[in-house]
């Protein structure tokens, strides 16, 4: 093996951008039910430090989370006190200044005890009726009555303080979770009422759809779920909303608990891009209303941030790993036969070859992949290469495997599947499985990745039969039909080659191109489970793409397949195909947590660290490495010829070598360390 001579070593650069603003509610002076005069700029105290303007804000001791950890500045902070804003108009603001002007990201905790008011707003920077955002809560008197939401408004010109529908750009341009009526809740609060307004039926459930609603009713309460329940949310807990702004492409996104609820561009009509209201940042209880209410850890960031950035609960993250496929088997070579893909994490669920020809490849994502679950990064040397007809990889049915889950891999389509290929899978019955598939649309959506599910109802009797089974070729993934743009497709092959969905000229797309994908890179996807609410996500590339709902008629929950698991190419096509990195963890975990690639890093000088010699144990050579990198350690008595005493590959940034055989009969020995290229 050619070595290289160069010395060389890893450092890391990375810009999130900068905190502008951090209100954390822990001033010197803080104690619990005491009013908040002054909330303190963490970094940098003084003229974005928030102050009372109105109300009666005051400290609680109600707090998410004991600490917190913070990704960006990799800290961990302890957490004490929160914000009460529970009286009437109690707020905080923060001066209007240029240097909130910019793409940024705010994100906060809150938790709704009281029920708010009409479209009410707990943070908010607004100029004029036409210029302004804010984040506020949906009032709508259906059944979309309860969720968090950020609304904005631009002007077409100059602002005249009227939004006007269908003359500004943006009137009440609303981002919000997705799901729309079946969307996730910041407050819940059922129990029907009778005509006279009494209650009747069962009460503060926290289930949305215990909601009465029944436009036709001759009960006036029954079109109004506002007006329903005691006026106290059912469940009152703490969640996190982050909105982020690109102020070059107008792009907003709406977060609610670490998922990505929706992503929507600005209208510019007058092509005169963004103007930032020039107004004071105002947070809390922004309306006359009554109503507990409290916020805490409320951060303003001058860059686009990612769920896996955002202030988040400190600790260890209490998740079974129920397998975890690497494709890292010793003996493993380029080109070699995968008889078994052993699993990880344990001894159970090992996957085996069943059929076609599975081969170890060395295309992979990346060469160091890293666990946010265990924190822990691992080399990555191969992939699983599945492209000969029908090369899977099966894992025998398994209890451990009939659980909420979160399933994720990177994947790789180099070649076109054919219509509606599986890649991942488990199937007992037509009418009782799931899979992860090609959509193979004629158009439109073609060439998204997706998921699919089919539930019986009441026994499995094989057949998948719409109208009678409760869920058949239940979809979820990228939606928008022929919106969906080229990145959020695994595969595009246009007759120009240029990655583009608009090149695409045919009346079937499958016809189009040279059958080789134009943007085969790699991707990574999720599918997630919630066995006892139905809920169904899937990710692609870390954004959530869609969330729905599986029917339950029968009442009886969720019944798993009992079924093997199988991935690879369910089929006997004959195309390019690469799976890697492939995990079942047994809940739903969340975007942050999913596995990741760790990127590439510019090298600098690689040096040897520390050298200790014991003359019972040997001599300990200690140097800076990247993990993934291979190195040959070697060792001289005279600077010309040098004995390698050991040829590994570094699995952190730092790496050691035991020599415990060093020669006696000399006065000096000389070591060093060359990169591997």
């Amino acid at each position: 093996m050619k070595r290289s001579l160069l010395l060389l070593t890893v450092l890391i650069f990375t810009s999130h951008g900068d905190t502008l603003g951090l209100w954390r509610f822990e001033e010197d002076v803080a104690a619990e039910g005491q009013p908040v005069i002054t909330a303190v700029n963490e970094v940098d105290p003084g003229p974005l430090d928030a102050t009372n303007t109105s109300g009666n804000p005051v400290y609680s001791a109600d707090v998410p989370a004991a600490e917190i950890f913070d990704p960006v500045a990799n800290a961990t902070f302890e957490n004490r006190l929160s914000l009460d804003v529970t009286a009437a108009n109690s707020q905080l603001q923060v001066l209007n200044s240029a240097i909130f002007d910019t793409s940024f990201t705010i994100e906060f905790f809150v938790k709704y005890v009281g029920q708010p008011g009409s479209y009410e707003s707990i943070f908010r920077r607004r100029q004029f009726r036409d210029l302004g955002w804010q984040i506020d809560f949906d009032h709508g008197a259906n059944l979309e009555f309860g969720k968090p939401r950020s609304r904005w408004d631009t002007p077409a010109g100059a602002p005249d303080d009227t939004a006007e529908n269908g003359v500004d750009e943006n009137v009440n341009f609303v981002l919000k979770p997705q799901g729309q009526s079946d969307s996730t809740k910041i407050y819940i609060d059922t129990g029907a009422k009778d005509i006279n307004g009494a209650d009747i039926g069962d009460q503060n459930t926290g289930v949305g759809t215990d909601y009465v609603y029944d436009v036709n009713s001759g009960n006036p309460n029954d079109a109004d779920i506002a007006v329903q329940g005691d006026g106290t949310n059912d469940l009152a807990k703490w969640h996190h909303i982050a909105v982020s702004f690109d102020q070059e492409a107008q792009e907003i996104k709406f977060y609610f608990n670490y998922r990505l609820g929706q992503a929507r561009t600005l209208s510019d009509s007058e092509g005169d891009g963004y103007t930032h209201p020039a107004a004071d940042l105002f947070f809390g209880k922004l309306s006359g209303n009554g109503g507990a209410l409290f916020m805490d850890e409320l951060r303003f960031s001058n860059s686009i941030l990612t769920p896996g950035e955002f202030l988040r609960e400190a600790g260890e993250i209490d998740t079974e790993i129920a397998a975890y496929w690497r494709l890292e088997e010793e003996g493993a070579v380029k080109g070699g036969d995968i008889f078994l893909a052993e699993n990880a994490t344990g001894d159970l669920n090992d996957a085996s070859a069943v059929n076609g020809t599975p081969v170890y490849s060395t295309d992979v994502p990346a060469p160091v992949i890293y666990d946010p679950l265990t924190d822990t990064s691992f080399v990555n040397q191969f992939s699983f290469d599945a492209s000969a007809p029908g090369s899977r990889l099966r894992v025998e049915n398994n209890a451990s495997l009939d659980t909420s889950y979160t399933l994720e891999f990177f994947m790789k389509v180099i070649g076109e599947p054919g219509g509606y290929h599986a890649f991942l899978r488990r199937s007992q019955a037509n009418d009782l499985r799931w899979q992860v598939d090609f959509d193979h649309a004629a158009t439109g959506a073609f060439g998204r990745l997706r998921a699919r599910f089919d539930t019986p109802a009441g026994d499995s009797d094989g057949v998948a039969e719409n109208g009678v089974d409760e869920n058949v070729n239940f979809v979820v993934g990228p939606a928008g039909g022929a919106n969906i743009p080229s990145e959020l497709r695994i595969w595009v092959d246009t007759p120009t080659g240029d990655g583009d969905v608009a090149s695409y000229v045919g009346v079937d797309w499958a016809e189009d191109g040279d059958g080789v994908n134009d943007n085969d890179s790699w991707h990574h996807a999720a599918l997630t489970l919630n066995e006892e609410t139905g809920e169904v996500g899937f990710y692609y590339d870390y954004e959530l793409m869609q969330t729905r709902t599986l029917l339950d008629s029968e009442m009886n929950g969720y019944t798993h397949p009992a079924a093997a698991f199988e991935f690879g190419k369910l089929t006997n096509a004959d195309y390019g195909l690469l799976l890697d990195e492939i995990r079942y963890t047994s809940k739903v975990i969340l975007p942050f947590q999913f596995l990741q690639i760790e990127a590439p890093v510019p090298e600098a000088e690689l040096r040897i660290t520390s050298i200790v010699v014991d003359s019972g144990n040997g001599t300990t050579i200690t140097w800076a490495s990247s993990a993934g990198q291979g190195y040959s350690i070697q060792r001289s008595t005279d600077l010309l010829n040098w004995d390698e005493l050991d040829d590994s590959t570094a699995s952190g940034p730092s790496s050691t070598f035991n020599d415990i055989d060093p020669p006696l009969d000399i006065s000096r020995v000389f070591y060093r360390v060359v990169q591997i290229p």
